[in-house]
């Protein structure tokens, strides 16, 4: 989940590939509890020739490969096969060399900057931007929905979210230049200054006469942010929360945002891993007493954003007008090794409150409006509709 949903975990894998790769591959699968002893002992045995096949290939790569260059090491070698191991079998998963990830773990230091920019990536591989109003990749002319190949010449087709903040953060003041496709198909380059100046996830504005909530990303501070916003909402007035182009964020935090709206108990969002399923409900008795809640969805409303949409959707809290929604179901985690390098592993599926597992599919919208999702005045005339109809309703 691309901002950052994805969180560092323990230590589960280790390489070690004798003295010429000092890796080690620890492929153990997982058991069950019922599993007999002499399971266990055969399926360590084929863990062990495994580790040693592979080592011994490395061996051979080294000592007899044409191919390999002068330059190049059996760490990049290893690095190699794992990242193309990962990209084969799922797009969101990716290893992180030790400078990779080194540079991710600086971008949250406060010496490194950022653009202002969330990434999703999408299942074909493609990374869209999502620039955050008013910060540098918005003000530099990056579009909702853009297409992002290139940071500084170097191509981000098969990286992870990680490895891609890696390449767009770094000191303040200094300037990366971005290769971007439009809707169209057209081609450009634009330079962005990286900047440490902090921005909103949650913001309102004004569009004709109704008030309506931006919420441009899910962060630990959205939940705390929104709040602070409702609590002087009149409950005479509906609340609209416009999720057009929110590529998600941190799973906790959607999570959090959507107990405002929740009675204690119900439901949010299930995460399906191959240990079991994982129930998230509410915690806490809603705060934001407010009137009907209406979310603005587009087909670049993704991850987090979902989550948050089924469960105030499928808990009768809210509708939603628009577009299906993106479909990026999934949960990533990022999982340090012993030697400074990582893994970027999809560890689950996200399952709304219905039993829905949408990834790959998106959330479709209560009601669908054809118009194209950017068309603010389509979803105005609409959601205006609904808010007549339920007054007509309920007098």
């Amino acid at each position: 989940m691309a901002r950052k949903s994805i969180r560092r975990i323990a230590l589960i894998l280790t390489l070690i590939v004798g003295f010429f790769a000092g890796y080690l591959f620890n492929t153990l699968p997982g058991r069950s509890p019922g599993e007999s002893a002499d399971e266990k002992e055969a399926s360590s045995e084929r863990s062990d020739s495994a580790i040693r096949g592979y080592a011994d290939a490395l061996v051979h790569i080294r000592q007899s490969a044409v191919f390999l260059k002068p330059a190049e090491t059996l760490q990049d070698v290893v690095a190699s096969t794992l990242k193309a191991y990962l990209a084969e079998k799922d797009p969101y998963s990716d290893f992180l060399t030790s400078e990779e990830y080194a540079r991710f773990k600086a971008a949250s230091s406060h010496i490194h900057a950022g653009i202002g920019l969330d990434i999703e990536r999408r299942r074909d591989g493609d990374m869209l931007c999502y620039p955050v109003p008013e910060g540098p990749a918005a003000r530099a002319g990056v579009q909702p929905g853009d297409r992002l190949l290139a940071i500084d010449g170097i191509s981000v087709t098969g990286k992870s979210i990680p490895a891609v903040i890696a390449l767009a953060t770094g000191l303040a003041g200094t300037n990366i230049v971005l290769e971007l496709e439009d809707h169209s198909g057209a081609r450009r380059q634009l330079i962005v200054t990286r900047s440490l100046i902090s921005f909103p996830t949650v913001s309102d504005y004004l569009y004709r006469s109704m008030r309506i909530i931006k919420l441009a990303s899910f962060t630990p501070g959205t939940r705390r942010e929104l709040a602070y916003m409702l609590s002087g909402w009149s409950k005479a007035y509906p609340v609209v929360i416009d999720l057009r182009s929110c590529g998600g964020g941190d799973f906790h935090a959607a999570v959090d945002t959507a107990m405002l709206f929740l009675l204690h108990g119900e439901p949010i969002v299930s995460v399906k891993t191959r240990s079991g399923t994982k129930a998230y409900s509410s915690t806490v008795e809603r705060t934001s007493q407010v009137g009907p809640v209406f979310l603005w969805q587009g087909e670049f409303t993704a991850s987090a954003a979902e989550v948050f949409v089924g469960a105030l959707v499928e808990n009768r809290r809210a509708t939603s007008l628009g577009k299906p929604t993106a479909g990026k179901g999934t949960r990533q985690d990022v999982i340090e090794l012993q030697n400074g390098e990582a893994l970027v592993l999809t560890t689950g599926y996200l399952i709304t409150p219905k039993n829905v597992q949408f990834d790959g599919k998106g959330l479709v919208p209560s009601y669908l409006i054809e118009h194209d999702s950017a068309d603010t005045d389509a979803f105005f005339s609409k959601t205006k509709e609904l808010i007549n109809l339920a007054a007509h309703a309920f007098p």
